[in-house]
């Protein structure tokens, strides 16, 4: 059975010093029109903040709409909020945005638990996983510039969830503590 072929970095690397400048021109743009992250990390790399900016405002609304959406009931399909988060991260790179979706998406899932009353175990682990993250972004800042900045949002997700079961409370008070700024 033959092996199937794969394209390396390296035979990239070779490949594209071997082409001319108006051969790499005609295969950017080509890639360009094969995919639509391809066309938005282009963006981003071309267009800079205001690209990013843009993606921000697209991706958020794609996380609020799981939980809180303009018509219609909640899908609460949390994979499609993360996955949201994700690609947001692997187009941009942008650690304040990525961190502002995070924080959205755990705001909406405490917003969407006061609202509609007790979800169920897998939505509580879903919330404090991107919680852990939120804390772990904060600390890894060097400078504290996201704790000053994100400090209240990231308490008042805590003191918001008193009363919430499943342990859901204690759970994220526990990461909340890990903050190395407090």
């Amino acid at each position: 059975m033959k092996k199937p072929v794969k394209l390396t970095k390296s035979a990239l690397n070779k490949h594209l010093k071997q082409m001319s400048r108006d051969e790499l021109v005609e295969l950017v743009k080509a890639c360009y029109g094969a995919s639509k992250d391809i066309e938005k990390f282009l963006a981003v790399k071309i267009l800079g903040d205001e690209a990013v900016e843009n993606l921000f405002h697209e991706y958020r609304k794609k996380i609020e709409n799981e939980f809180f959406p303009e018509r219609g009931h909640a899908k609460l399909r949390l994979q499609e909020a993360k996955k949201a988060i994700s690609e947001f991260e692997r187009l941009t790179g942008n650690v304040k945005y990525s961190l502002e979706l995070k924080l959205i998406y755990v705001e909406s899932g405490v917003s969407f638990t006061l609202t509609y009353g007790d979800i169920d175990e897998r939505f509580y682990y879903s919330m404090e996983s991107m919680y852990s993250d939120v804390i772990k972004t904060v600390n890894e800042d060097e400078t504290a510039g996201l704790f000053d900045q994100y400090e209240d949002r990231i308490r008042a997700i805590v003191s918001n969830t008193m009363g919430i079961g499943w342990g859901f409370h204690h759970n994220l008070h526990d990461l909340y503590v890990q903050l190395r700024w407090i």
